[in-house]
């Protein structure tokens, strides 16, 4: 009975591990800036993943108004072990106004795609700055998945003050649906 016992947890354990793990880094349109957690798109596109049979977990690690260099410092703790993809949003606060200021923003992105595939992790990388960014992160290995408000019409984009225009509700819907097939490649070829 007693190694039936260590037998069922074990395999919990076990199943708990070959979880799949998807990580949202970015910003506010990764956080959801005024939103719920629960409208924000990356727990929309973990209802859609699971829908879909897989037992994933998307962790949001959006902050508001981070920027590259901020990501980069935090990337070790948003990004635990165990992780299988990063959607990337490298940030569009980088040298915004004086408290953004990045001295390589360009580096940044090089050096987190850098470390992310060299820890196995796939990275899909959907932005918002400038198409300059796409070319450096898939030099530095990322897939592209588009930009990252691609699709979601202007009405469904809200002004916030000092913080640029940020996805509502059916936005972040948009959003999840688009990520939702690179997502299911980039598991399907990590599985």
């Amino acid at each position: 009975m007693r190694w039936l016992s260590l037998g069922l947890i074990l395999a919990v354990l076990g199943a708990a591990e070959a979880r799949a793990q998807v990580v949202a880094l970015g910003a506010s349109i990764t956080k959801g800036y005024h939103l719920p957690e629960s409208e924000s798109w990356p727990a929309k596109l973990e209802a859609l993943l699971r829908q879909r049979g897989f037992d994933v977990s998307v962790s949001n690690q959006g902050v508001n108004g981070d920027t590259t260099e901020g990501e980069l410092s935090r990337l070790d703790s948003a990004v635990p072990e165990g992780t299988r993809v990063v959607i990337y949003e490298s940030s569009g606060n980088d040298n915004k106004d004086e408290q953004h200021f990045v001295s390589d923003h360009d580096a940044n992105i090089r050096t987190t795609v850098s470390r992310l595939r060299a820890r196995g992790i796939a990275v899909i990388f959907s932005d918002t700055g400038p198409i300059s960014d796409e070319r450096i992160a898939r030099s530095a290995g990322a897939s592209l998945c588009g930009r990252l408000v691609q699709g979601v019409p202007p009405e469904d984009l809200e002004d916030s003050p000092n913080a640029g225009r940020h996805p509502n509700a059916r936005g972040t819907d948009i959003i999840a649906a688009r990520m939702l097939p690179c997502v299911l490649g980039a598991l399907r070829r990590k599985g």
